[in-house]
């Protein structure tokens, strides 16, 4: 069974509290989680080039020097209104793919909660197996307190 991308056992859960001496814990990264088709790729190299620091340096400095360059070159004497008109025009397509950034992180947390949700759902069960196997240990010994105290006595 395949979510979100991860290939995933059937019932992961149900398999590591069935079994969790047999579980193994899985690393889920965001590259595991990449989708598989040219949307999903093209996404990502989106998130990437919109989330980068460099595109903000980049975008900074074009503004700095579009509202001094526009009075010294003369190809905007008024740079503000152009400037905010030009600013604009890709915030819709920025927001976009902002959300769909966020949907993918969304589904690279589903997979991981997944995997660490069977991991825990092991180790649970393998702690409720040693405390059954003390609690019969304990029973063991009260068994030989009680002999020993009855043979000494």
């Amino acid at each position: 069974m395949t979510q979100h991308g991860v290939q995933v056992p059937e019932s992961e859960a149900t398999l590591a509290k069935t079994s969790p001496n047999l579980h193994v814990p899985r690393l889920v990264l965001s590259r595991d989680v990449a989708g598989e088709g040219a949307l999903d790729r093209i996404a990502d190299v989106v998130n990437k080039l919109v989330g980068s620091m460099w595109l903000f340096v980049g975008i900074t400095v074009g503004i700095v020097v579009w509202l001094f360059a526009g009075n010294v070159i003369g190809f905007d004497r008024t740079p503000w209104p152009l400037l905010l008109t030009v600013l604009n025009l890709p915030q819709l397509s920025i927001m976009i793919s902002l959300q769909v950034s966020a949907n993918r992180a969304q589904a690279a947390s589903d997979a991981r909660a997944e995997a660490d949700h069977a991991t825990l759902v092991a180790i649970h069960e393998l702690g409720r197996k040693q405390l059954e196997i003390l609690d019969g240990q304990n029973e063991v010994l009260a068994i030989l307190r009680r002999a020993a105290t009855a043979t000494s006595a």
